[in-house]
């Protein structure tokens, strides 16, 4: 026991460092701002903290290729077990095989595993950047909390894909979810694979907030931002309502208004939002995809 609080305690410790890019952030510029949505009002980082410490549930949306925010992320788990209210972390990348292999073996000693060690243990796909989401699995191990899986396994989303349903949903959501995903797929998704499409990524947004009810109030679900809004994602499926996170890109020059994604109701895409430098894309992500649709 000694050497587990040993260890959770230097976790914390590398982990609670100053609130990343917000020292440099200049009043005027909303880069690095935390804006609650609800309220129109600018946060500071510890106003952000409370927020949080005192939701049901938190869903933080990413851009998978922004190591920002991933780094954000790993801040914000950090921030919320120092101070002793983080039920748990749900990750979008782990699959309930992965899972079951989390819950066979004690998360202290799997934090200490060498990296080849625990990527095979956990037979990590290769599609999620190890580099991106290995230090938030260790991070989330080293602390001591539940760590659960997200989404479902490859096989139940081909096989949702194939059966090609659509699901029970309100209309103006359905017709949002649709326009992600043809947006997500460069425009390129056949027409007939758009309902099996659509039944899967609903199919996921319910894992998702039923791994969130299963931990204690005040667990964090890091996801892509599309599962993350308030209007259409994960959140709508989930009960009491969580706080919703975007980390949202703003590129140089760009109003921050003008980032947000359109909602379909009456209140914002996200309760709060974290704008953030883009990533640096030198490669065209809808090169890969173009590929794929022309064999």
């Amino acid at each position: 026991m000694q050497r587990r609080e040993c260890l959770r305690a230097l976790a914390l410790l590398a982990m609670t460092a100053a609130l990343p890019g917000l020292a440099s952030a200049r009043q005027n510029d909303a880069l690095y701002r935390i804006r609650d949505l609800r309220r129109g009002t600018w946060l500071t980082g510890d106003a952000l903290l409370a927020e949080l410490a005192r939701a049901s549930a938190v869903i933080v949306g990413e851009r998978h290729d922004n190591a920002e925010h991933h780094r954000l992320e790993r801040w914000l788990i950090a921030q919320l077990a120092a101070r002793g209210v983080l039920g748990g972390v749900v990750l979008e990348m782990l699959d309930p095989e992965q899972q079951r292999t989390l819950e066979g073996v004690p998360g202290v000693l799997l934090a200490e595993l060498p990296e080849p060690e625990l990527l095979a243990l956990l037979d990590w796909q290769r599609d999620w950047d190890w580099a991106a989401y290995g230090p938030l699995v260790r991070q989330s191990l080293q602390l001591g909390v539940p760590l659960r899986a997200g989404n479902l396994t490859r096989e139940t989303i081909h096989a949702l894909v194939m059966a090609n349903q659509v699901p029970s949903l309100p209309e103006r959501v359905a017709r949002a979810q649709r326009q992600a995903i043809v947006e997500g797929h460069c425009g390129l998704l056949p027409e007939s694979m758009l309902d099996g499409m659509l039944a899967a990524q609903v199919a996921r947004d319910r894992a998702m907030a039923a791994a969130l009810a299963a931990l204690p109030s005040t667990s964090v679900l890091v996801c892509g931002s599309a599962h993350a809004r308030r209007d259409i994602g994960a959140a709508l499926h989930a009960e009491p309502a969580p706080l919703c996170l975007g980390l949202v890109e703003l590129a140089p020059g760009q109003d921050w208004l003008s980032a947000l994604p359109d909602s379909v109701d009456d209140g914002p895409a996200f309760d709060i939002a974290w704008f953030t430098p883009p990533a640096v894309r030198h490669e065209d992500p809808c090169a890969a995809l173009r590929q794929r649709f022309s064999s």
